[in-house]
């Protein structure tokens, strides 16, 4: 259940690549890259009981992250998955 009744937007990490977020499905986190038309996802994760791994979980799939961007991103999501 989202902490606000605000619509959930897609949070960007870079020109093409975004999170979605589901906070009723078990995967509640999605990293999707956007490619002309289509987006695929490039993957998922539970956010909710597995935010302690969200870190790494960001670095394998972007290693030139800053670990201030991924707490920027982390806070980002705590708005709206507890």
């Amino acid at each position: 259940m989202p902490i606000t009744d605000t619509h959930i937007e897609a949070i960007p990490i870079t020109t093409d690549t975004y999170i979605m977020l589901h906070p009723e499905a078990s995967y509640d986190l999605e990293v999707r890259r956007q490619q002309a038309d289509t987006s695929y996802t490039i993957g998922k994760m539970n956010y909710k009981y597995h935010h302690d791994t969200f870190a790494s979980f960001v670095f394998k799939i972007f290693p030139e992250i800053t670990l201030l961007d991924i707490h920027n991103l982390q806070k980002a999501i705590n708005h709206y998955i507890p």
